[in-house]
Protein backbone atom coordinates (compact mmCIF):
# COMPACT_ATOMS: atom_id res chain seq x y z
CA UNK A 1 0.00 0.00 0.00
CA UNK A 2 1.04 3.53 -0.54
CA UNK A 3 1.93 6.07 1.75
CA UNK A 4 -0.93 8.95 2.08
CA UNK A 5 0.98 12.14 2.14
CA UNK A 6 0.01 15.82 2.18
CA UNK A 7 1.44 19.01 1.49
CA UNK A 8 0.67 22.07 4.02
CA UNK A 9 1.35 25.40 3.15
CA UNK A 10 -0.45 29.10 5.01
CA UNK A 11 -0.16 32.70 3.94
CA UNK A 12 -2.09 35.08 6.32
CA UNK A 13 -2.34 38.27 5.85
CA UNK A 14 -3.70 41.23 7.49
CA UNK A 15 -3.02 44.19 10.14
CA UNK A 16 -0.52 42.11 11.60
CA UNK A 17 1.48 41.89 8.22
CA UNK A 18 1.13 45.09 7.32
CA UNK A 19 1.59 46.90 10.50
CA UNK A 20 5.69 45.93 9.03
CA UNK A 21 5.15 48.26 6.06
CA UNK A 22 5.33 47.88 2.53
CA UNK A 23 8.34 45.96 1.71
CA UNK A 24 11.30 48.30 0.33
CA UNK A 25 11.76 46.70 -3.04
CA UNK A 26 8.25 47.27 -3.59
CA UNK A 27 7.28 50.58 -2.16
CA UNK A 28 4.00 51.15 -3.92
CA UNK A 29 1.90 48.11 -2.91
CA UNK A 30 1.17 46.82 0.24
CA UNK A 31 2.89 43.80 1.97
CA UNK A 32 -0.54 42.11 2.29
CA UNK A 33 -0.85 42.33 -1.24
CA UNK A 34 2.51 41.25 -1.96
CA UNK A 35 2.21 38.16 -0.28
CA UNK A 36 -1.22 37.22 -0.63
CA UNK A 37 0.15 37.20 -4.36
CA UNK A 38 2.86 35.33 -4.36
CA UNK A 39 1.22 32.59 -2.01
CA UNK A 40 -1.31 32.16 -4.59
CA UNK A 41 1.88 31.51 -7.31
CA UNK A 42 3.37 29.37 -4.57
CA UNK A 43 0.08 27.46 -3.91
CA UNK A 44 -1.04 26.53 -7.30
CA UNK A 45 2.86 25.06 -7.90
CA UNK A 46 2.64 22.93 -5.55
CA UNK A 47 -1.18 21.81 -5.91
CA UNK A 48 -0.24 20.69 -9.45
CA UNK A 49 3.08 19.23 -8.12
CA UNK A 50 0.70 16.79 -5.42
CA UNK A 51 -1.63 15.82 -8.56
CA UNK A 52 1.24 14.52 -10.20
CA UNK A 53 2.94 12.32 -6.75
CA UNK A 54 -0.37 11.59 -5.84
CA UNK A 55 -0.60 13.61 -2.96
CA UNK A 56 -2.73 16.01 -0.93
CA UNK A 57 -2.74 19.85 -0.75
CA UNK A 58 -4.18 21.97 1.85
CA UNK A 59 -3.40 25.92 1.27
CA UNK A 60 -4.58 27.45 4.42
CA UNK A 61 -5.53 31.79 4.72
CA UNK A 62 -6.66 31.33 8.21
CA UNK A 63 -4.80 32.01 11.83
CA UNK A 64 -5.51 28.84 13.41
CA UNK A 65 -2.93 27.83 16.01
CA UNK A 66 -1.92 30.94 16.65
CA UNK A 67 -5.14 32.70 16.90
CA UNK A 68 -5.57 35.24 19.28
CA UNK A 69 -1.74 36.36 19.67
CA UNK A 70 0.37 39.04 18.14
CA UNK A 71 3.51 39.73 17.95
CA UNK A 72 6.32 40.34 15.43
CA UNK A 73 7.02 36.79 14.52
CA UNK A 74 3.94 35.39 15.93
CA UNK A 75 2.65 34.27 12.25
CA UNK A 76 5.73 32.37 11.50
CA UNK A 77 4.73 29.79 14.16
CA UNK A 78 1.95 28.96 12.78
CA UNK A 79 3.78 26.29 10.96
CA UNK A 80 3.16 23.95 13.96
CA UNK A 81 0.06 23.25 12.90
CA UNK A 82 2.01 21.10 11.18
CA UNK A 83 2.55 19.23 14.67
CA UNK A 84 -0.79 20.08 16.53
CA UNK A 85 -3.37 20.17 14.35
CA UNK A 86 -4.98 16.21 14.50
CA UNK A 87 -5.98 16.91 10.78
CA UNK A 88 -2.91 15.63 9.77
CA UNK A 89 -2.76 12.73 11.62
CA UNK A 90 -4.60 10.21 9.10
CA UNK A 91 -1.55 10.80 6.58
CA UNK A 92 1.90 9.35 6.67
CA UNK A 93 3.91 11.88 6.22
CA UNK A 94 3.75 15.75 5.94
CA UNK A 95 5.69 18.27 3.80
CA UNK A 96 5.55 21.93 4.58
CA UNK A 97 6.37 24.54 2.26
CA UNK A 98 6.67 28.50 2.82
CA UNK A 99 4.42 30.02 0.09
CA UNK A 100 7.82 32.56 -1.04
CA UNK A 101 8.67 28.88 -2.77
CA UNK A 102 7.46 27.79 -6.52
CA UNK A 103 7.81 24.40 -7.46
CA UNK A 104 9.71 23.43 -10.26
CA UNK A 105 10.23 19.41 -10.24
CA UNK A 106 8.02 16.42 -10.70
CA UNK A 107 10.57 14.31 -8.90
CA UNK A 108 8.45 13.39 -5.52
CA UNK A 109 10.08 14.32 -2.33
CA UNK A 110 8.21 11.88 -0.51
CA UNK A 111 10.15 8.95 -2.03
CA UNK A 112 13.31 10.31 -0.73
CA UNK A 113 12.11 10.83 2.59
CA UNK A 114 11.10 7.47 3.10
CA UNK A 115 14.30 6.06 1.83
CA UNK A 116 16.15 7.95 4.14
CA UNK A 117 14.36 6.24 7.18
CA UNK A 118 15.06 9.26 9.09
CA UNK A 119 11.88 11.67 11.23
CA UNK A 120 12.93 14.47 9.49
CA UNK A 121 13.63 15.89 5.66
CA UNK A 122 15.68 19.16 5.35
CA UNK A 123 17.94 21.60 4.24
CA UNK A 124 20.06 23.02 7.36
CA UNK A 125 21.23 26.83 7.35
CA UNK A 126 24.66 26.05 7.39
CA UNK A 127 24.33 23.46 4.27
CA UNK A 128 22.93 26.08 2.21
CA UNK A 129 25.76 27.80 0.29
CA UNK A 130 25.36 31.56 -1.22
CA UNK A 131 27.18 33.64 -3.47
CA UNK A 132 29.53 34.65 -0.67
CA UNK A 133 30.49 31.27 -0.12
CA UNK A 134 33.90 31.97 -0.81
CA UNK A 135 34.73 34.05 2.27
CA UNK A 136 31.79 32.57 4.34
CA UNK A 137 27.96 31.21 3.87
CA UNK A 138 25.27 34.03 5.07
CA UNK A 139 22.88 31.74 6.28
CA UNK A 140 24.78 30.86 9.44
CA UNK A 141 25.76 34.10 10.82
CA UNK A 142 26.80 32.42 14.07
CA UNK A 143 30.08 30.57 12.46
CA UNK A 144 31.42 33.66 11.15
CA UNK A 145 30.03 36.71 13.42
CA UNK A 146 30.92 36.67 17.59
CA UNK A 147 27.74 38.83 17.89
CA UNK A 148 25.53 36.41 16.67
CA UNK A 149 26.93 33.07 17.83
CA UNK A 150 26.89 35.10 21.67
CA UNK A 151 22.99 35.82 20.76
CA UNK A 152 22.05 32.39 19.75
CA UNK A 153 23.39 30.59 22.39
CA UNK A 154 22.15 32.30 25.32
CA UNK A 155 18.54 32.16 23.32
CA UNK A 156 19.04 28.47 23.54
CA UNK A 157 20.79 28.07 26.61
CA UNK A 158 17.41 30.01 28.80
CA UNK A 159 15.73 27.17 26.63
CA UNK A 160 16.74 24.32 27.63
CA UNK A 161 18.56 23.80 23.68
CA UNK A 162 21.57 21.79 23.59
CA UNK A 163 24.02 23.65 21.05
CA UNK A 164 24.95 20.27 19.19
CA UNK A 165 27.60 21.02 15.69
CA UNK A 166 25.68 20.13 12.47
CA UNK A 167 28.54 17.27 11.61
CA UNK A 168 27.19 15.76 14.89
CA UNK A 169 23.81 15.14 13.10
CA UNK A 170 24.81 13.96 10.09
CA UNK A 171 25.44 17.37 8.15
CA UNK A 172 28.21 16.88 5.68
CA UNK A 173 29.22 20.71 6.50
CA UNK A 174 30.68 21.85 9.52
CA UNK A 175 29.27 24.42 11.85
CA UNK A 176 28.97 25.18 15.31
CA UNK A 177 25.30 24.43 16.28
CA UNK A 178 22.02 22.59 13.63
CA UNK A 179 19.45 24.81 12.32
CA UNK A 180 17.02 23.98 9.97
CA UNK A 181 15.22 26.22 7.33
CA UNK A 182 12.17 25.36 8.13
CA UNK A 183 11.15 26.90 4.56
CA UNK A 184 11.22 23.01 3.55
CA UNK A 185 10.71 19.99 5.89
CA UNK A 186 9.17 16.80 5.23
CA UNK A 187 8.04 14.60 8.76
CA UNK A 188 6.75 11.29 9.22
CA UNK A 189 3.49 10.82 11.18
CA UNK A 190 5.07 9.13 14.14
CA UNK A 191 8.00 12.59 14.30
CA UNK A 192 4.88 15.12 14.42
CA UNK A 193 3.15 12.90 17.46
CA UNK A 194 6.41 12.63 19.02
CA UNK A 195 6.77 16.43 18.85
CA UNK A 196 3.09 16.90 19.94
CA UNK A 197 4.08 14.92 23.14
CA UNK A 198 7.81 16.98 24.13
CA UNK A 199 7.62 20.38 22.28
CA UNK A 200 8.84 23.16 24.83
CA UNK A 201 5.79 26.21 24.55
CA UNK A 202 6.53 28.10 21.79
CA UNK A 203 5.24 31.57 23.40
CA UNK A 204 7.56 31.12 26.21
CA UNK A 205 10.45 30.88 23.61
CA UNK A 206 9.05 34.29 21.52
CA UNK A 207 8.83 35.84 24.61
CA UNK A 208 11.84 34.92 26.15
CA UNK A 209 15.30 36.80 26.06
CA UNK A 210 16.68 37.63 22.37
CA UNK A 211 14.21 39.30 20.17
CA UNK A 212 16.35 39.55 16.58
CA UNK A 213 13.99 38.64 13.97
CA UNK A 214 16.06 35.97 12.80
CA UNK A 215 16.33 34.26 16.34
CA UNK A 216 13.16 34.78 17.80
CA UNK A 217 10.98 32.76 15.12
CA UNK A 218 10.05 29.33 14.21
CA UNK A 219 13.07 28.56 12.62
CA UNK A 220 15.45 28.48 16.04
CA UNK A 221 12.27 26.74 18.13
CA UNK A 222 11.88 24.06 15.77
CA UNK A 223 15.20 23.61 15.28
CA UNK A 224 16.18 23.36 18.91
CA UNK A 225 13.30 21.02 20.35
CA UNK A 226 14.72 18.61 17.39
CA UNK A 227 17.83 18.33 18.45
CA UNK A 228 16.61 18.03 22.30
CA UNK A 229 14.84 15.11 21.67
CA UNK A 230 16.61 13.30 19.58
CA UNK A 231 14.32 13.82 16.28
CA UNK A 232 16.86 12.55 13.06
CA UNK A 233 17.69 14.37 10.26
CA UNK A 234 17.69 13.29 6.63
CA UNK A 235 19.97 16.31 5.13
CA UNK A 236 18.31 17.00 1.56
CA UNK A 237 20.54 19.19 -1.38
CA UNK A 238 19.97 22.28 -1.30
CA UNK A 239 18.19 22.19 -4.98
CA UNK A 240 15.19 21.17 -2.38
CA UNK A 241 15.94 24.72 -0.93
CA UNK A 242 17.40 27.02 -3.27
CA UNK A 243 17.15 30.61 -3.95
CA UNK A 244 17.68 32.24 -7.32
CA UNK A 245 18.76 35.34 -6.29
CA UNK A 246 21.69 33.81 -5.40
CA UNK A 247 22.69 33.54 -8.81
CA UNK A 248 22.85 36.72 -9.46
CA UNK A 249 20.13 40.06 -10.37
CA UNK A 250 19.37 39.37 -14.10
CA UNK A 251 16.41 37.01 -14.43
CA UNK A 252 17.38 35.99 -17.58
CA UNK A 253 20.71 35.50 -17.41
CA UNK A 254 20.67 33.60 -14.54
CA UNK A 255 17.86 31.35 -15.57
CA UNK A 256 19.86 28.99 -16.92
CA UNK A 257 21.64 28.51 -13.30
CA UNK A 258 18.05 28.11 -11.24
CA UNK A 259 15.64 26.55 -14.19
CA UNK A 260 16.55 23.06 -13.29
CA UNK A 261 16.64 23.26 -9.12
CA UNK A 262 13.65 21.52 -7.59
CA UNK A 263 12.19 24.07 -4.98
CA UNK A 264 12.60 27.69 -5.89
CA UNK A 265 12.64 29.52 -2.00
CA UNK A 266 12.67 33.03 -2.81
CA UNK A 267 13.45 35.05 0.30
CA UNK A 268 13.49 38.54 2.04
CA UNK A 269 11.69 41.22 0.40
CA UNK A 270 14.36 41.33 -2.45
CA UNK A 271 12.99 37.82 -3.19
CA UNK A 272 9.72 38.79 -3.24
CA UNK A 273 10.09 40.79 -6.08
CA UNK A 274 12.55 38.18 -8.00
CA UNK A 275 10.38 36.27 -8.17
CA UNK A 276 6.83 38.39 -9.34
CA UNK A 277 9.32 39.46 -11.66
CA UNK A 278 10.03 35.79 -13.07
CA UNK A 279 6.67 34.79 -13.03
CA UNK A 280 5.80 37.79 -15.63
CA UNK A 281 8.55 36.62 -17.61
CA UNK A 282 7.40 33.27 -17.72
CA UNK A 283 10.04 31.81 -16.63
CA UNK A 284 8.79 29.13 -14.22
CA UNK A 285 8.11 25.21 -15.82
CA UNK A 286 4.89 24.84 -13.48
CA UNK A 287 2.81 28.33 -13.40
Amino acid sequence: MSDNNIIFQYMIIGDMCDARGPIAEIPNRSRSSVYQQVGEISARSFRKYARKIGARHHYSTQQVYTKGREGDTVLLFEVLRLVYDKMYDEFDNLLFCDTDIVCNTEENIFDIHKESGKDISCVLESDIFTDKAQTHRSYNSWDFEPKAWEKVNKKFTINGFPLVPAQDVGSPNESKMTMMNTGVHVWTKEARLKARETFSDWWEFMNSPGKDFWLNNDQPFISGNVVKHGLTLNHLDQTWNESPPHFGKDQEESHDLWKDQNFLHYTGGFGKKYLLDAYNMGLFKYV
